[in-house]
Parts: C-alpha cells; sequence; structure tokens
C-alpha cells in the first residue's frame, strides 16, 4: 500500500470511530432520559438548572460542527446572551444536533444559521439551512430510529439526534418546531420558558 492509501484508510477508520461514539453517546443520552420521566425528584433536579450566559457555549458548539464539516465561512451566528433555562450540558446537545443536522443536509457555500432570541412568547433557539428540506409526512415521523430517503441520501447513525432534541425541549417545558418545504430548506427551534417549569 502506497503512503496516502494508508493515511486515507486511517482517515475512514477515524471518521468511523468518530460516528460510533456519536452514536452510542446518544443511545446512553436517550435511555437517560427515558429514564428521567419516571424520578420526578432527579427530573425537578435536572429542571433547576440554568445556563446564564449561553452565547459562548452554544458559539464553541456550533463553530465545531462548522469545522468538522469544513464549512467554517458558512456558519452565521445571531445570540442574545439572555438566561436558558437549561443546563449548558443539554443546551449544547441540542445545539450540536441542530447544527450537525443543518450541515449535512445543506450544500456547502449556503449559509446554516444559528440564532437564539428573547420575545413575548419565551425564549427562542433557530437552527436554518438552505438545504433539501422535509415533507409534512416526513416531519410527521420524527422519532427515534426514523431516517428518509435511505437510498437517495447517505446518512449515518439511526436518527436519534432529533429525537432527543424534542424529548429534551419538552422535559424543560418547551416544544420543538420543525418548518420546511422540499427543496427549500428546513429551520428548526427550540421555544423554552424563560424559567423552568
Amino acid at each position: 500500500l502506497r503512503q496516502e492509501e494508508i493515511a486515507e484508510m486511517g482517515q475512514v477508520i477515524y471518521q468511523s470511530g468518530k460516528r460510533l461514539e456519536h452514536l452510542v453517546e446518544n443511545f446512553l443520552i436517550f435511555a437517560q432520559l427515558e429514564l428521567l420521566g419516571t424520578d420526578p425528584q432527579k427530573l425537578q433536579s435536572l429542571l433547576r438548572k440554568q445556563t446564564m450566559s449561553p452565547v459562548s457555549p452554544i458559539e464553541r458548539c456550533a463553530r465545531e460542527q462548522a469545522r468538522l464539516a469544513n464549512r467554517t465561512s458558512d456558519l452565521a451566528l445571531e445570540l442574545a446572551d439572555i438566561p436558558v433555562p437549561m443546563s449548558e450540558d443539554y443546551l449544547t446537545k441540542i445545539v450540536g444536533e441542530l447544527v450537525q443536522n443543518a450541515f449535512k443536509f445543506s450544500q456547502p457555500k449556503t449559509f446554516v444559521r444559528v440564532s437564539l432570541t428573547d420575545s413575548a412568547e419565551g425564549i427562542t433557539l433557530s437552527v436554518a439551512d438552505q438545504g433539501r428540506g422535509l415533507s409534512t409526512e416526513h416531519i410527521n415521523k420524527i422519532g427515534a430510529y426514523m431516517q428518509f430517503d435511505r437510498k437517495m441520501h447517505e446518512q449515518q447513525g439511526l436518527g436519534l439526534g432529533l429525537t432527543i432534541c424534542k424529548r429534551l425541549t419538552e422535559l424543560h417545558g418547551g416544544v420543538l418546531s420543525i418548518q420546511s418545504e422540499p427543496g427549500d430548506g428546513t429551520v428548526v427551534s427550540v421555544k423554552l420558558p424563560r424559567t423552568a417549569p
């Protein structure tokens, strides 16, 4: 084998290992969230946590996903530094999953926009892309182990990422919504109350 072939094989093995690590992490988080629903004491403890200054962790997480996708110039951030009623770990988990999906399902040289805003309705984290979009049917079927158009589009994982984001949002008294049209991009919004429920 030539040096370049060995290096390429090493890169493939490394990327496969990272995908497996991410999948195992998602399985563990998914199981943890399901158990939380059966333990009111642990759930209340979780809901008391807040991220007082979310700009830095959101920016760091989004930039890391842009770097991993080799699309650092495609990331646009508009972040208000307002307290978010969620632990930093869970907040960055949501950001990481949504931004990773946005890069995965959009083309280079199109923007992925991440925003955090405050309004009368509460706090909204949005991730928007200009990718292939989803049909209403696909949006309604989002859940664990669900992937779409696997034959047409290569995907990795088992579809747990969006399910974890949705479950985390709901546990914190919020709502995850998806606005999308096939061929016209996707906006995923996480709306949270100003204070934990």
